[in-house]
């Protein structure tokens, strides 16, 4: 006996889960700053530069990049302190194998910082990891069997997801905004981030196209805070992934890197120069629905054939889509004598608290966090934070949803608008859901198989008379009793694919081989 073997690859997708952990550090104000009066707020970014995976844990390397901005002793300016905190991080499963390949972001859950004297500060985050794991198997299976008398086939064609590559790669983006000097003194915070203005998949890459946004808010010759034209840079990425071509799909993650930004003022004219410098980490994941027909089951007649089967769970995509959704929500200022004169800045972060399954819906639920910086009419102070918790429910609509399906969700913040409507805030926050949804379906495959000698069929019954049952088919029922399809199907007058109904009586003819 000869088997033909051949190999499948199995993809399974790992939910990561959250991975949390607290962060801090200690920073001295630069001796060029003044010292720190009060803390107005403070933002930052993750950036995640190497992640190690091994048997049992997963290693992430990186930093949190804040930026405080803080109003002087003088009580009338304010000013800022950057720094890094460094991220050293083991994170321990055991789920984690050897070489897997992932698609991890980190979340900043919360960020604080406290003042320790007039020239210290100490900063802390809370910072959550999150996204899947991905591991690739490879096994040998059994494609065909030859050189065996009367070898009968049971041959099935099979739907499953096949991860094609995970790639990643980096670009720098600089650039350089003219700002007119007359009004900016110095700039105190920028809030950078990267968004996927649209994707495609071309012969063996994937064409990312994106936009860098920035929000620089600035200080004034005359102590003001103003908050400038939002700024968006255009860019382009390829990543290669070898055996992607149109009609595949993919998922992206964009992540900022290192992010510089440099404010050179030109005494000699009234135009200052904002100079942008930022590194953009682009991720993507490129899949495919692939057919392929496989040997499920094989047998003899007349040989003693023993094959060993192994069931297999494989990967079959039942959506991958994007949506926008809206979240609106009206915030008031708690102090009734409180009046807003201008909305300087409006930063605000997203996270999924809670995600499930309702008949053919998958709801997520989460909370978006915003942070709003406002200069009063009248106050004690030249600037206040208010800060607020948007509870949100997004619900998408997936056919054939069963117990058997994971579902996995990315959401990210695609545009704010803010408006001031006498003492209250209207929001409108537009939040772009990535889901993907995978049913995991087990099929049997040979894999290994042994030639065991000839059956002695002279004691076996020359006529069976055989009463189906339910949940009989012609395969199994012939296999028992060394014969095949279609000679059942000719002594019952019947056609092979004849779906057989419980309690119909089938005749089995004992098959007489002729012997020189």
């Amino acid at each position: 006996m000869e088997l033909i073997k051949d190999i499948i690859k199995i993809d399974s997708r790992v939910d990561f889960g959250k991975y949390q952990t607290f962060i801090e550090s200690e920073a001295v104000v630069p001796d060029i700053k003044s010292d720190v009066y009060e803390i107005v707020d403070t933002q930052g970014y993750i950036a995640l530069s190497k992640i190690d995976v091994s048997d049992g844990k997963l290693v992430c390397r990186g930093s949190f990049n804040y930026n405080v901005m803080y109003i002087a002793d003088d009580k009338s300016t304010l000013s800022n302190v950057c720094g890094k905190i460094d991220i050293n991080e083991v994170v321990e499963k055991d789920n984690i194998v050897q070489d897997m390949e992932y698609m991890l972001y980190p979340e900043v859950e919360h960020v604080d910082c406290t003042i320790l004297n007039e020239r210290k500060i100490r900063v802390g985050a809370l910072m959550n990891i999150k996204g899947s794991l991905f591991e690739k198997q490879r096994l040998d299976i059994v494609k065909d069997v030859s050189q065996v008398e009367c070898i009968q086939k049971h041959r099935k064609e099979i739907v499953y997801q096949d991860i094609i590559g995970i790639e990643k790669t980096e670009s720098v983006i600089r650039d350089t905004i003219a700002i007119s000097s007359e009004e900016v003194a110095a700039i105190i915070n920028i809030t950078p981030v990267v968004k996927v203005k649209e994707s495609r998949i071309a012969d063996n890459k994937v064409i990312i196209g994106g936009v860098l946004e920035i929000s620089p808010l600035a200080c004034t010759c005359e102590g003001d805070i103003v908050e400038l034209d939002k700024v968006g840079i255009d860019f382009t990425q390829f990543i290669e992934v070898p055996g992607a071509f149109d009609g595949m799909r993919e998922e992206t993650l964009l992540s900022i890197g290192d992010f510089n930004y440099n404010f050179k003022d030109n005494s000699e004219s009234n135009t200052a120069m904002l100079e942008i410098e930022c590194t953009v980490c682009c991720k993507v994941k490129v899949t495919d629905e692939v057919t392929r027909e496989v040997l499920q089951d094989a047998y003899s007649p007349q040989k003693i054939v023993k094959f060993d089967h192994r069931l297999i769970n494989l990967n079959k995509a039942l959506c991958s889509m994007s949506e926008i959704f809206t979240v609106r929500d009206t915030l008031s200022i708690d102090d009734d004598n409180m009046q807003v004169k201008d909305i300087v800045s409006v930063c605000p972060s997203i996270s999924i608290e809670n995600a499930y399954v309702e008949g053919n819906k998958s709801i997520i639920q989460g909370i978006i966090k915003v942070v709003i910086l406002f200069v009063p009419v009248e106050g004690e102070k030249m600037i206040y934070k208010l800060s607020e918790e948007i509870p949100f429910e997004n619900d998408a609509v997936i056919e054939n949803l069963s117990d058997t399906c994971s579902i996995f969700n990315t959401v990210c913040i695609d545009k704010v608008e803010a408006d001031l409507n006498r003492d209250e805030i209207d929001l409108v926050i537009k939040v772009k859901r990535f889901t993907e949804a995978i049913d995991k379906k087990s099929e049997s495959f040979i894999i290994k198989g042994e030639d065991q000698g000839d059956y002695d069929l002279s004691t076996a019954p020359s006529i069976i008379v055989y009463i189906c049952k339910e949940g009989d088919n012609l395969w199994d029922i012939a296999k028992k009793y060394n014969t095949t399809e279609e000679e059942i199907a000719d002594v019952n007058e019947i056609k092979v694919e004849e779906p057989i109904k419980p309690g119909k009586c089938l005749i089995l003819q004992k098959k007489v081989t002729m012997i020189d």
